[in-house]
């Protein structure tokens, strides 16, 4: 009986912009013998904790962008993090981005050379402890394209910006697929190595994450159209269906796999 890890992205791929998700709760649980669910996302730690509870699931979280991971708590993960109480939860919290103080500095400091106004995510809702990571998006009735001069000016110094449904998710030092490896090596640590790893996503910020993945399926949009930058990918599969629906499809292929 093969073991299979699927990594998921949320915003666009496993939820819409409406809330809903494309499996009911208790769904992925159900079938958690078959194939397990790793949320990985921009998202906080917080945020995918809540989500693991409408989905029914527990177990590790890349969030973040890839900036922090998150494990339930096993004395064996002591070396690789800090022991902390979310959402009612103990975890193991690993810390791999640069922290969020260090890129909020550099961000003022960038946006008042190129003359861009913005709002922070953590300015509006500071309670969902952002660590190792800043959402940004354009200033009400502004297009996001007045953010170009403030994105191009954070990548020239090395940082990375990528795109997140209605945010810009900017990390130093980390994506999603380094937040992939890390939770893989603290699975092997606790005696849980997987023998197929999955992906699925639908944006930009997704790509790092396909690419640690031995399957790499893309959510297309409604149009059936999907971005750029995951068209370019190698070894691609496209959900058959369009939008969260997809994530089914990819659910469905997977758990096949794992019975055959």
């Amino acid at each position: 009986m093969r073991s299979i890890l699927l990594f998921s992205d949320v915003d666009g791929t496993l939820l819409d912009e409406h809330g809903r998700y494309a499996v009911a709760t208790g769904e992925l649980s159900a079938m958690s013998t078959l194939v397990r669910c790793v949320l990985a996302s921009s998202r906080t730690i917080l945020e995918l904790s809540r989500n693991q509870r409408d989905l029914g699931i527990e177990g590790p979280v890349v969030a973040e962008n890839g900036a922090v991971i998150a494990l339930p708590w096993h004395d064996a993960l002591r070396p690789l993090g800090t022991r902390e109480d979310i959402d009612g939860r103990t975890w193991c919290v690993s810390f791999l981005g640069a922290p969020a103080a260090e890129l909020r500095g550099e961000l003022q400091e960038v946006a008042r050379d190129v003359g861009v106004n913005y709002e922070e995510q953590g300015e509006l809702a500071p309670e969902l402890d952002r660590r190792c990571s800043l959402l940004v998006r354009p200033v009400p009735r502004a297009s996001a394209s007045t953010l170009t001069p403030l994105v191009d000016a954070l990548r020239a110094r090395g940082r990375t910006v990528a795109s997140g449904g209605a945010w810009l998710a900017i990390t130093g030092g980390a994506d999603k697929g380094r937040g992939v490896r890390a939770v893989l090596s603290a699975l092997a640590l606790l005696g849980r190595p997987r023998t197929l790893v999955a992906a699925v996503g639908d944006g930009d910020n997704d790509v790092s994450l396909l690419l640690a993945a031995d399957r790499r399926f893309v959510i297309r949009r409604a149009d059936g159209t999907c971005h750029a930058s995951l068209r370019a990918l190698p070894g691609v599969e496209y959900a058959p269906t369009p939008g969260i629906d997809g994530w089914r499809d990819v659910w469905r292929q997977l758990t096949g796999i794992q019975e055959a």
